[in-house]
């Protein structure tokens, strides 16, 4: 009786954490369909848009092994709410403006407190079984795929009648989020399970935070293998639009409908598939197979010379990816001890935070001075490459 209630309130925590994430990544879209807009108001170089990605990833890595690693000391409830609060008020100070580097600031802000979606995976991590974390861990995936179809959809409304409106409205979406974690969510993470140790000046630099992470035993292996999965998967992205609009003249309802079912195969996969694969295969196996697959997808997309198949190309290996990240992620966490999530948490969304500088940087490169599309058989060689690093035998779970 006492287990099928502790099961109850898992399940509660997670939906609420999930509405969560939902709500958060829809105001990180809301800005998307209007952002250029917006700086082109005191800027025409393409580079000043761009700048707002780079500035944003740049605070995240900065701050996000520091908000991981508080988070295993004070819990993850009063670090998820600050850095809730912090999104909001750079999402207002956006939509403010007046001048560029305000705009700047505002998502310098929001990067720097953009720890929310890696304190939301330790919370995953603390009430999930190790035999449901790769299942647990697909709410992020479901809260992306939702997110990124409901976002810029509704930024590009909003926007028709106020350019600053989506930024407000994900202003008041992060304050809504901050009122249901402090009225409904509770702590996950315990105080006997939280780090003790005395915070050290080291703390502070995010390079001494991810190399104390890759010394662990076989972990420095899968965070390679995710910075590379990212690096790939960033850059491609990157470049998939201009890629169709040059190569088949793509008109944009056709680029809507593309990433709208996109997202919904995402979906899809993380709701139906994650639970039913990753038990019967293993966590190991499946991101194996996850990794190749994008690869073979890649460069088939690459080669393809008809326009519609394309559609159904895009669909499978938006699939296939949303099984990378829950199943890396919880490999991961296996090799650490409980008190040291966070830290892990924060240290993978830095990484991540990087490889979305460089990825997009390199495939631009790449598209512009090799060839149309080079991102995606230079994507796909990387991508083989971290896929055939899983074959490496793995490191045994390390006991708390």
């Amino acid at each position: 009786m006492q287990s099928e209630e502790k099961g109850k309130k898992t399940k509660a925590a997670l939906s609420l954490i999930f509405v969560i994430m939902l709500m958060d990544v829809i105001g990180i879209t809301l800005l998307s369909p209007v952002a250029p807009y917006i700086v082109q108001k005191y800027s025409s170089e393409a580079l000043m848009v761009s700048m707002l990605t780079v500035l944003y990833a740049g605070g995240q890595f900065v701050a996000a092994p520091l908000i991981g690693k508080l988070g295993d000391r004070y819990g993850r409830r009063p670090v998820l709410l600050i850095s809730l609060l912090g999104q909001a008020i750079g999402y207002l100070i956006f939509g403010m403006g007046g001048a560029l580097w305000i705009l700047f600031l505002g998502r310098i802000i929001g990067g720097i407190t953009g720890g929310n979606l890696s304190t939301a995976s330790a919370y995953i991590a603390d009430v999930s079984k190790p035999e449901v974390r790769s299942k647990n861990f697909a709410l992020i995936g479901m809260a992306w795929s939702v997110g990124l179809i409901l976002g810029p959809a509704a930024g590009g409304l909003l926007g028709q009648l106020n350019l600053q409106a989506p930024a407000f409205a994900a202003a008041g979406l992060s304050l809504l989020n901050v009122l249901l974690g402090i009225f409904i969510l509770p702590e996950s993470l315990p105080l006997e399970r939280r780090e003790t140790a005395r915070m050290r000046p080291n703390d502070f630099n995010p390079i001494v935070a991810i190399f104390e992470m890759a010394r662990k035993p076989g972990l420095g292996w899968l965070l390679l293998v995710t910075a590379l999965f990212n690096f790939a998967f960033n850059g491609i992205n990157s470049t998939s639009t201009l890629f169709v609009i040059q190569k088949f003249s793509a008109e944009p309802w056709q680029l809507s409908l593309l990433l709208g079912l996109a997202g919904i195969a995402v979906g899809a996969t993380t709701f139906i598939l994650v639970p039913r694969l990753v038990p019967r295969f293993g966590d190991t196996k499946v991101a194996r197979v996850s990794l190749i697959g994008q690869s073979v997808i890649d460069v088939s997309i690459f080669f393809m010379p008809l326009f519609w198949p394309i559609f159904p190309l895009n669909m499978m290996v938006s699939a296939i990816s949303a099984f990378t990240f829950p199943t890396l992620t919880t490999l991961s966490t296996d090799l650490v001890l409980h008190r040291e999530v966070g830290l892990l948490m924060g240290v993978t969304t830095g990484l991540g935070s990087l490889m979305n500088i460089f990825g997009p940087l390199w495939a631009g490169a790449m598209y512009d001075h090799v060839m149309v599309g080079a991102p995606y058989w230079m994507g796909a060689i990387i991508l083989a490459l971290a896929g055939v690093m899983l074959l490496r035998p793995a490191v045994k779970l390390i006991p708390d």
